[in-house]
């Protein structure tokens, strides 16, 4: 039988892929390609190449430099930032500041005062007569930053028994003309318990400087290199005005380096009403037998100051006098009532 032709191999035609295929194709081709980057200009190497040099170099000038100079400049610094608290709410600027202090954010003062400016007040060392009035941190919440700026003596409050939210904002204001403030905040607070948590906290972090490296810390008060107040008020709804203070007492006065009685502020009611002879004796009698009725260190208890208004009249003076001498408490003014 006769076989059958052999075929020939026919080469067919490639089929041409789709579109949406040929241009995912190129896709991939061109992200797989390598991206040239320009070089960065010249001017911008050595730009980059001088600002590092020059951090290096000032790294290595501060490191040498003594610390009197760079505290110095800090200090110096701030003077820059100073302008910036006048553009804001003044009680938002205060508060502001105070949390600045809390956390740190304010220069240490690393130069020791000279002796020359050091002073015995109260049985108690100041190593200078220049401090931070009551007022300014009223809740004891930067006491270790505020110290730390330098002051000889720092005092907290006023603080009242039970949180309290003072007179309505506003109430701080500003008097440029005069480089002043008023304010008119009526003893907004905390409250003691609050205080004292933050008091403690500190005291018991001093006690342990001192335990660990008694002799890299300096001397001061029972806060830290300076003196610690206590400024202790009433509420403004309490019927007991010596309760409160008797409470401020037994609560705060084992962190105090003294201890005031505030009844000079015109903005709680009734207050100025205890300056009188026969109630400023009352009271003044209430707390002193309520200090000394702790129990105390060889150090003894806190002086008792009494803080008055400035704007009193020669007979109250001497009424006010009279009672502190009785009682062998102290008395002052001072002309901000916060």
């Amino acid at each position: 039988p006769r076989r059958p032709p052999a075929r020939l191999p026919v080469a067919l035609p490639r089929p041409r892929p789709p579109a949406g295929a040929r241009q995912a194709s190129r896709t991939v081709s061109a992200v797989a390609a390598p991206i040239k980057v320009p070089p960065p200009p010249r001017k911008g190497r050595l730009l980059t190449g001088a600002m590092i040099g020059l951090a290096i170099a000032g790294g290595a000038y501060v490191s040498t430099t003594d610390e009197a100079t760079f505290c110095g400049w800090l200090f110096k610094s701030t003077e820059l930032v100073n302008p910036l608290f006048a553009l804001l709410d003044a009680e938002f600027a205060h508060r502001l500041a105070v949390s600045a202090a809390a956390h740190g954010f304010v220069p240490r003062e690393k130069r020791p005062d000279p002796p020359v400016l050091g002073i015995e007040v109260w049985g108690r060392n100041f190593t200078n007569p220049i401090g931070l009035a009551a007022g300014f941190d009223k809740n004891a919440e930067a006491v270790e930053g505020l110290l730390g700026l330098g002051f000889g003596f720092v005092e907290v409050g006023s603080v009242t028994p039970q949180p309290q939210e003072g007179n309505p904002k506003p109430r701080i204001f500003r008097l440029k003309e005069h480089g002043a403030v008023v304010n008119r905040c009526g003893f907004n607070s905390e409250g003691i318990v609050v205080v004292a948590k933050r008091l403690g906290a500190q005291h018991g972090k001093r006690k342990m400087e001192e335990t660990s490296s008694s002799s890299d810390v300096k001397q001061g008060g029972k806060a830290g290199p300076g003196i610690l107040g206590v400024n202790l008020g009433k509420n403004k709804t309490s019927e007991d005005a010596g309760a409160d203070y008797v409470q401020g007492v037994h609560s705060l006065s084992q962190y105090a380096d003294y201890l005031v009685i505030n009844v000079s502020s015109p903005n709680t009611p009734g207050l100025r009403q205890l300056q009188g002879r026969k109630q400023l004796k009352e009271l003044v009698k209430k707390v002193q037998d309520a200090r000394d009725e702790m129990q105390w260190a060889e150090d003894g208890p806190p002086p008792l100051l009494v803080k008055v208004a400035p704007d009193l009249s020669k007979q109250d003076l001497e009424d006010i006098a009279a009672v502190t001498y009785w009682t062998k408490a102290l008395f002052f003014m001072l002309f901000d009532s916060w």
